[in-house]
């Protein structure tokens, strides 16, 4: 039986009065809908009319059944750090660019929204990445991806990768992309790493402008451990880790490094005529001639 979505709350990152419209449209129809409504402080503050509906973390994390985020794919990974990783379902409005996480069109929202309110959706689970830093964990998650990197614009570091045990190479290169099949359409996905269908729960490994001919991107299986050794060298390499982009940690040489997946996942809403390869072809170009 599917849940009944009775309390929605609305968050977002970069939200401004070019986007009052969309905001008061899902408010209307949740107030139509009678469902309760709650809205992000942040989010609220542009918008005096809705003040009402202000909300703290706490309360939105003790009270609703549903999280849209209104935004684009920073706006789905920040929610889903905030809430989505507490078991909220997570529903995506794009005001981004690309959007591959988030499903509904600002134009296609009295339809999307009410279908959803009304039962009629898919749940769509994604896990995070943990990190292990020599011998303790980050607090750090990755949705997309874990990045290690010189810190520097072309500088490369050395460094040994290993699948649980398993010796891979020894690489140079720019950095490392650990990265999930949600982060595939991610960083990776600038690099030439491979589209992975977010059915498929798999880790994929891919070196940043390596220093050799013939390196390509690793798939392997979501409980597998990538580990990462830092080589020691003579010119005292610097690194850094980054995690969907955000929080740099600095790295000594001689670290090791476990990437694995995380038992904290999300649950993201789509709306039933939600379609993979649809999303693929209108936001990647595919298909498209030359002349257009």
């Amino acid at each position: 039986m599917t849940k009944i979505l009775n309390s929605i709350a609305l968050t977002g990152l970069s939200i401004n009065k070019n986007h009052e419209e969309i905001i008061h449209s899902i408010v209307d129809i949740l107030i139509r809908e009678k469902r309760e409504i709650f809205i992000e402080d942040n989010l609220v503050k542009p918008f005096k009319k809705l003040s009402r509906f202000s909300s703290s973390r706490q309360e939105i994390l003790k009270n609703c059944d549903l999280i849209i985020s209104i935004g684009g794919d920073g706006s789905i990974i920040n929610t889903a750090k905030k809430y989505g990783i507490k078991g909220i379902p997570i529903l995506g409005v794009n005001l981004g660019r690309l959007g591959f996480l988030t499903d509904i069109a600002p134009e296609n929202i009295n339809k999307g929204l009410e279908s959803i309110l009304n039962g009629k959706f898919s749940i769509d689970k994604r896990f995070f990445l943990k990190t292990k830093l020599n011998k303790t964990f980050l607090e750090e998650k990755a949705l997309n991806e874990v990045v290690l990197h010189s810190g520097a614009v072309a500088k490369m570091i050395e460094f040994d990768v290993f699948i649980d045990n398993d010796f891979v190479y020894k690489q140079r290169a720019d950095g490392l992309i650990v990265f999930t099949s949600t982060g595939s359409t991610a960083y990776s996905l600038s690099g030439g790493g491979p589209l992975i269908h977010p059915d498929l729960n798999v880790i994929g490994i891919m070196p940043m402008f390596p220093h050799s001919l013939n390196t390509t991107p690793i798939i392997i299986d979501e409980k597998k451990v990538v580990r990462v050794e830092l080589t020691k060298i003579d010119s005292n390499q610097n690194s850094e880790l980054s995690f969907d982009g955000h929080k740099n940690i600095p790295i000594e040489e001689g670290s090791t490094i476990n990437i694995s997946r995380s038992n904290e996942e999300i649950a993201l809403i789509h709306p039933l005529d939600n379609d993979y390869f649809f999303g693929c072809r209108s936001k990647l170009g595919w298909g498209k001639s030359i002349l257009d």
